[in-house]
């Protein structure tokens, strides 16, 4: 009986382990037949291009993703969408060829357009697979435009990392309503390994509509950088939409390294900006460049030596709520104030930002500065609620709707209880094998033990009980010292 336990208690483990590694760590495939390709991406004219098999294939406002393997057995070009109204080009071979685009992240249901010498199948409510005839040497140019009256309303929301009930929610309420498109401002994961960008791009399928997203510093934890590439594409970019030109800027450097934009990117931004005189300008980041908050501690993550420890628990509660009485915006306070000249300089309308789990706007210079950090996130921030934003752009002032959605009480206490319900609940969605396979180990091996010691199994019950009840009595008294300690702070 023994040596039968201990063969299966080893074959648990080994499974979970297998099941963690396979789960967590191995190449992000977003589709079994999916390939995925380099990015290739200029920021300066929004286009990707790549040579399929001899024809030239360029897609402006998107980017070549890979290949894939249709149902048919057919191989087919993925390119995603980085704007409502992207344009293709296509120079043939030699020889006149059938190709099969799949395009992503678009509305097929408000597609205008019809493609000569092809069609259009549409796969789900944001994807689309062309087919297309090119001649030898033919070269052909598709504009994927949008039936009239185009919709107005866009929305836009931040930090649902892995608040997955409530994001869930959002996306429901904003699948009922349709907008012309979302944007997520970051932080779309906790941490940037392979599973939780599986479960974050598997959520947001379910949108019925285009999404356009940018970096949160939370996105390039655990060398996330390149998963969110190969999903979602360059970190920074901008369309125009209606009247509006969209910018998206990549500060996700801005919690960790004291420069949140590196030069180059503000290089394109100025020459971006430029272009778009005229127009109203809406800029898209993560990181904001001031905290509106007051009372707030300098963020010295930048400077802070590797080898300064604190109190353990200290430790836990900082990391559950990223630290909250730091200031979340740019560490240099120089380029705060480059970033934000730009901003009055080129007449920008209103910077989005998320990073602060709460919602605060203000205008300085005559621009409007929105933070928006409700999707999902733990709530920490004093008076903060999850919600969303909806926008119409047909109004002068950019109307601006905030919808609230159910939150946690307003109480330190409460907030914490529900941060702590949050993260044990997504541990176990984003890590279940692993969860499930500790738990059969443990309730095997305490079997086993209670098995070896069946005439005297209350003693070893008991004994765990007491361990138990220590331990919570413990970290009752650390956490009662670290609220009580902050308050003090406080006052």
């Amino acid at each position: 009986m023994i040596k039968k336990l201990s063969i299966l208690l080893l074959l648990i483990a080994v499974s979970a382990a297998g099941s963690f590694l396979f789960y967590a760590y191995s190449n992000y495939k977003i589709h079994a037949d999916f390939s995925p390709l380099p990015l290739s991406f200029d920021p300066y004219t929004s286009a990707s291009s790549y040579n399929w098999d001899g024809t030239a294939v360029t897609i402006e406002g998107g980017f070549v993703k890979g290949t894939m393997k249709e149902k048919q057995g057919q191989e087919s070009l993925l390119l995603r969408a980085l704007a409502p109204t992207p344009k293709i080009r296509i120079k043939g071979s030699a020889q006149a060829k059938n190709m099969f685009l799949r395009v992503e992240n678009v509305n097929p249901a408000m597609l205008a357009t019809t493609f000569p010498n092809g069609s259009f199948q549409v796969i789900d409510p944001h994807t689309i697979l062309l087919t297309i005839s090119v001649a030898p040497n033919e070269e052909k140019s598709l504009e994927l435009t949008l039936k009239e009256p185009q919709a107005s309303e866009f929305v836009i929301l931040g930090d649902n990392r892995n608040g997955y009930k409530t994001f869930g929610q959002i996306i429901d309420q904003i699948n009922a309503f349709r907008p012309a498109f979302v944007i997520d401002n970051g932080d779309l994961v906790f941490g940037g390994e392979p599973n939780r960008y599986r479960l974050f791009y598997e959520t947001v399928s379910k949108l019925q509509v285009p999404l356009y997203t940018t970096l949160g510093n939370h996105d390039i934890r655990e060398n996330g950088r390149p998963i969110y590439t190969e999903l979602f594409g360059p970190p920074y970019y901008s369309f125009d939409y209606l009247n509006t030109h969209f910018v998206f800027l990549d500060s996700s450097r801005g919690w960790t390294e004291k420069r949140a934009i590196p030069e180059e990117q503000y290089q394109w931004l100025e020459s971006d900006l430029q272009k778009a005189q005229g127009k109203r300008i809406i800029v898209i980041s993560h990181i904001p460049s001031s905290d509106p908050r007051a009372d707030l501690q300098p963020n010295t993550y930048p400077d802070k030596p590797p080898t300064e420890k604190t109190n353990l628990i200290e430790q836990q509660f900082q990391k559950l709520s990223g630290t909250n009485n730091l200031d979340h915006a740019f560490p240099d306070k120089e380029e705060a104030r480059r970033f934000e000249g730009l901003m009055s300089q080129y007449g920008v309308d209103t910077v989005y930002f998320s990073h602060i789990h709460a919602f605060f706007s203000y205008t300085r210079d005559k621009v409007n500065y929105i933070i928006s950090g409700g999707a999902g996130a733990e709530l920490l921030t004093k008076d903060s609620y999850y919600h969303y934003i909806r926008i119409n752009l047909n109004s002068k002032n950019n109307v601006l709707e905030v919808i609230q959605l159910p939150s946690p009480p307003n109480a330190l206490q409460d907030r914490y209880l529900a941060a702590l319900g949050l993260f044990a609940s997504s541990t176990y969605k984003e890590y279940r094998p692993l969860v499930l396979g500790i738990g059969g180990l443990i309730v095997l091996l305490l079997g086993w033990l209670l098995w070896l010691n069946r005439h005297r199994w209350w003693h070893h019950v008991r004994a765990i009980g007491i361990w138990l009840f220590r331990t919570l009595k413990f970290a009752g008294a650390e956490f009662r010292e670290t609220v009580l300690r902050k308050k003090r702070a406080d006052k």
